[in-house]
């Protein structure tokens, strides 16, 4: 169980970025459709669990697929540096409640330490995660209880069918780029281990979208804040320290988890591994100068509807090699 266990926690990590620890990626595409909201989550849970049963079970012929198709790798590369940036903006964004000196420092240091866990690989981004995400975890359903309790006033939210059309493309925008981490980590596993780390991923992540998705939609005040959680807590020191950790972590993992695939497609053209590593990280760290929130609220869905491409490309890929879907699941 302890690979599992691995597998979905490293799973978890790809997902929680700065987007979903800080409220505003489940604002986007979930809680701005009010009740529906809810439906909309379970959807997007049951396409999750497909989504990472099929990228673990296939992983080699997955991997074998991305180091042979250039176009794809610039496709992924494309989305993931988006993502990239919005992680490293996530992070400026809250090293600035901190004064220039230790702004600068750990702008320095977390630069240090991407470079040096993605020039590592998918080894280094494991034993990180399975250090990092057990704690953050158990942090964050702290954060999301404490939320539950706080309620500026109640969301009147036009009920709206278009989440149907939301929650695919989010499911495909947190799926599509993180297929060449967890297809990669899915080695060795056999198919009662893969069913259990697609389930068990599933649902820990659905726990957290219903919570957050229920504290958005008791506070609409918070809608147009950066950082909705963040901004809720505010008023609670110990709470806020502990969503500001929450938030950094979960934007270091996911900045991890796509840096890897950015350099995973830079290799195709920089033979230099560290080389690659480094230009993976930088090229991100650029563009996050245009702002955690623009990145999020229009950046991502343009990037999603891309993500959408890329997957079905991706699926078709592994359902075309073999003669019907039923074989694909034996």
């Amino acid at each position: 169980m302890l690979k599992v266990f691995t597998v979905v926690f490293v799973i978890f990590g790809t997902v929680v970025g700065s987007g979903f620890a800080s409220g505003k990626e489940i604002l986007v595409f979930f809680s701005q459709f009010g009740n529906l909201s809810y439906i909309f989550i379970s959807l997007a849970g049951a396409m999750f669990f497909f989504l990472f049963y099929i990228f673990l079970r296939f992983g080699k012929r997955l991997t074998s697929f991305f180091e042979q198709s250039r176009w794809m790798n610039l496709c992924m590369a494309f989305i993931s540096i988006i993502f990239c940036a919005s992680m490293f903006a996530g992070m400026k964004s809250l090293f600035e409640f901190f004064d220039e000196w230790l702004y600068v420092l750990c702008i320095s240091l977390m630069l240090f330490c991407a470079i040096l866990v993605t020039i590592r690989g998918v080894k280094g981004f494991e034993r990180l995660n399975c250090i990092l995400m057990p704690a953050t975890s158990l942090i964050f359903l702290v954060v999301l209880f404490y939320a539950q309790s706080l309620s500026s006033n109640v969301v009147f939210v036009t009920n709206s069918w278009a989440g149907f059309l939301y929650a695919p493309l989010y499911v495909a925008l947190n799926t599509s780029m993180s297929a060449v981490v967890v297809s990669k980590v899915g080695g060795g596993m056999n198919k009662k281990q893969t069913l259990f780390a697609s389930l068990f991923s599933t649902l820990l992540l659905l726990v957290f979208l219903f919570l957050g998705n229920s504290v958005l939609q008791k506070n609409s005040a918070i809608f147009s804040s950066e950082m909705p959680f963040l901004f809720l807590v505010r008023g609670n020191k110990f709470m806020f320290s502990l969503t500001f950790f929450i938030i950094l972590v979960g934007c270091f993992t996911t900045l991890i988890s796509q840096c890897l695939t950015v350099k995973s497609a830079f290799e195709k053209y920089c033979k230099n591994e560290k080389m690659a590593s480094v230009f993976a990280v930088f090229l991100p760290f650029a563009i996050s100068s245009l702002g955690f929130s623009q990145i999020v609220s229009f950046l991502y869905p343009i990037c999603s509807v891309l993500a959408i491409f890329v997957l079905g490309v991706e699926l078709f890929f592994i359902f075309g090699k073999d003669k019907t879907h039923k074989y694909i699941f034996r």
